[in-house]
C-alpha cells in the first residue's frame, strides 16, 4: 500500500493520521512576522504542498507515465482527503496568507520594485530563449544550410581526435587547444583559414538556393514571424 504525504506549511503529515496531527495545529515560529531582509516567499496553497510532497513518490511509483498522467493520479488522491481535513489547512494556509502580506509590508518599496524588475527580466529573457529555439527548431525543419564554424573552430576539430587519444579530456583539451592554435605557424592557420572561405563560399550558394526555395513555397512571411 502506497504512503502519501501532505504539508501543513510546517512539515510532511500522515494522510491517515492527518485528523490527528492537525487536531492542534499552530502556525511555526518560522513565520512569526518580522522585517525582512529579502522578499517574503507567498506561501502555498493546500493542493500545491500536497503535489509537491507527493509528486516524487508518485514518479517512482510510476515511472513510465507521463508527468500529466501522473499529476492526475495526485489529484485523484487530493480528492480522498476529507473537507475536514482540507477546511483545516486552509484556515492554516490564510493564516500563514496573513503573515506573508504582514512581512510584505515592512519590506521597503525599492527593494519590491527591484524584485519585480529582476522577474519581469527573467521573463523576458525566457521568452527570447523560447522563441530563439523556435526560431531554431523551424529553420532546421525547413533544412536551411548552416554558416561554416571559423578557422580556429576548424582547427580545434582536426586536432581533437589526437589529443583525445592521448587522454585529455573536458578542459584540458580545451586548453591545449587554444595553446596549439597560438602556437601554430602562419602556413597552419592559412590552412584553415583558406577551408573556412571555401566552405563559406559553400554556404553562401546554398543559402541563396535555399531563399529562393523558401520564396517560391511562400515561406518568407513564418519565417520573418519567427525572426
Amino acid at each position: 500500500m502506497m504512503t502519501f504525504h501532505i504539508s501543513t506549511m510546517q512539515g510532511c503529515r500522515l494522510i491517515p493520521c492527518l485528523s490527528s496531527s492537525l487536531r492542534h495545529f499552530s502556525i511555526s515560529s518560522a513565520l512569526t512576522v518580522k522585517s525582512p531582509t529579502e522578499i517574503p516567499k507567498k506561501p502555498n496553497t493546500p493542493w500545491v504542498n500536497f503535489y509537491v510532497k507527493n509528486l516524487p513518490t508518485f514518479k517512482k511509483s510510476y515511472p513510465d507515465l507521463p508527468t500529466t498522467e501522473v499529476m492526475r493520479k495526485v489529484s485523484h488522491e487530493w480528492a480522498k482527503v476529507t473537507e475536514e481535513d482540507k477546511s483545516k489547512l486552509k484556515t492554516l494556509f490564510l493564516k500563514e496568507t496573513e503573515i506573508y502580506v504582514a512581512n510584505m509590508s515592512k519590506v521597503p518599496k525599492e527593494l519590491i520594485e527591484n524584485a519585480k524588475t529582476v522577474k519581469k527580466t527573467k521573463k523576458i529573457e525566457k521568452q527570447n530563449a523560447q522563441e530563439k529555439k523556435k526560431l531554431k527548431d523551424l529553420l532546421a525543419s525547413l533544412s536551411k544550410p548552416k554558416r561554416p564554424i571559423s578557422p580556429y573552430l576548424l582547427f580545434c576539430q582536426d586536432i581533437r581526435p589526437r589529443l583525445s587519444a592521448n587522454g585529455l579530456f573536458g578542459t584540458e583539451i580545451v586548453r591545449t587547444m587554444a595553446v596549439e592554435w597560438n602556437q601554430a605557424d602562419t602556413k597552419t592557420k592559412e590552412l584553415f583559414e583558406k577551408k573556412n572561405e571555401e566552405l563559406f563560399s559553400k554556404y553562401e550558394k546554398e543559402l541563396e538556393r535555399w531563399d529562393s526555395k523558401m520564396h517560391e513555397e511562400g515561406r518568407d512571411e513564418e519565417i520573418a514571424m519567427a525572426q
